[in-house]
């Protein structure tokens, strides 16, 4: 089941950078709503979840900052291609991406011990 889950997490990164990364028309973010500021939270809780329920050998403190970094750097990224995909850098993002991680590696930290039980 853990093998499956670590697939399903890899799959999931790589759909979820394209997504952060693809072009979008001029207005279209801000016309989310309250439903786009809560996409970047429950995105990265998902993530965070995933992680911590597949992971063997590393320390939960590594993998979390991994997933930081990664948070960190795909707004870095939508900074850079602004011109091109129409996206922007927001410290807002960043904060609901790493509180995102934090709830979900907290959330599979959780489950891990309840299962194992």
């Amino acid at each position: 089941m853990q093998r499956i889950i670590q697939w399903f997490a890899i799959f999931y990164v790589i759909v979820l950078t394209l997504l952060l990364e693809l072009p979008i028309k001029v207005g279209e973010a801000a016309s989310g709503g309250m439903a786009m500021g809560y996409a970047h939270l429950l995105t990265f809780t998902l993530l965070g979840f995933l992680v911590e329920l597949s992971r063997k050998k590393r320390s939960l403190l590594f993998w979390i900052g991994v997933l930081i970094v990664y948070a960190f750097a795909t707004e870095v990224m939508q900074g850079l291609l602004n011109p091109i995909c129409n996206r922007v850098f927001e410290w807002a993002d960043i904060l609901q991406n790493v509180l995102g991680v934090l709830f979900g590696t907290a959330i599979g930290h959780y489950c891990r011990r309840f299962v194992q039980r």
